[in-house]
């Protein structure tokens, strides 16, 4: 299944648009639980980086994404940080059981966990609406993982 993923007039110009659809493809195509997670989104995300001035909003409608160059509307969940603290979102592995972002058994894979974990707690990494739709935060931080279980 080749993932439905369209850009907004002016997203294709945003490298945090650009860098978000391309993985989100990548994932949609590799993986058949991705394009379940993909199919099943229905909401809003909104992605903040500050220190770049950047800002998208992706809008998931069953099996379809529109990327929005700016903030569009009221964000279900809403991701604010660095640019490079939310590449390295895509970095969280997930458990092979539930493919939940939760910390891994394997050593090699605890890095990249802990230093997304300390950025939340710092408050390097924002995410706003993790406490009213977490079933959503799940499903992005699904879509946007770059690690997933075998």
């Amino acid at each position: 299944m080749e993932a439905d993923i369209g850009f907004a007039p002016g997203a294709e110009d945003n490298p945090l648009a650009v860098w978000i659809g391309q993985l989100v493809a990548d994932n949609v195509a590799a993986h058949a639980a991705c394009r379940r997670d993909f199919v099943a989104l229905r909401a809003a995300v909104a992605m903040v980086a500050p220190d770049r001035r950047l800002s998208v909003t992706l809008r998931f409608d069953h099996g379809q994404l529109t990327i929005h160059d700016g903030m569009i509307g009221i964000p279900d969940v809403t991701l604010c940080g660095d640019y490079e603290v939310l590449v390295a979102v895509a970095n969280i592995p997930l458990s092979p059981i539930g493919r939940l972002p939760l910390p891994p058994l394997s050593r090699a894979r605890t890095a990249a966990w802990r230093t997304t974990a300390l950025e939340l707690v710092s408050g390097e990494l924002k995410v706003y609406g993790l406490f009213s739709h977490p079933v959503v935060l799940v499903r992005l931080l699904r879509l946007l993982s770059t690690g997933q279980p075998d």
